[in-house]
């Protein structure tokens, strides 16, 4: 069955190649840079991480807007071409792509920096605690 399913898989891309969807021609997408630097952003409870990492979201928001208009033919690339017309199709494929992993990038991310919140305020909590038994103990 996992034979198949690779040979299904190896003659689908070569197939694609022979069409001229090989997208090898110097189309490099950066939003997968920046989801890379979202994950190794060391996770801490404070404003230097969120400031980081909405920096991050924001430079990808920008970089997803500037894809849109290459992928549409509106802007050039870096080195000033324009997407050919017959693989726009493939570039807005490759973008929702990236653009969904990164959204669940982001979404993970925010998930797990809300637990990290969490954590540090019932730690704070717990310590107030503790402090408001010691001071009652104390007072009587």
């Amino acid at each position: 069955m996992v034979r198949i399913i690779l040979m299904m898989f190896l003659c689908s891309a070569a197939y694609a190649d022979f069409l001229g969807f090989k997208t090898d021609d110097g189309i490099k997408s950066r939003i997968p840079e920046i989801v890379e630097k979202l994950k190794n952003l060391k996770m801490v409870a404070g404003p230097a991480y969120e400031e980081n990492f909405n920096q991050l979201v924001k430079n990808l928001e920008v970089t997803i807007e500037e894809e849109k208009l290459y992928c549409s033919g509106e802007a050039t690339d870096v080195k000033g071409k324009v997407v050919p017309k017959d693989q726009k199709q493939l570039c807005f494929r490759e973008l929702k792509t990236n653009y969904l992993e990164a959204v669940e990038t982001i979404f993970n991310l925010k998930k797990k920096y809300l637990g990290v919140i969490h954590n540090s305020q019932l730690d704070k909590l717990s310590e107030i605690q503790t402090k408001l038994k010691s001071d009652i103990e104390k007072s009587f």
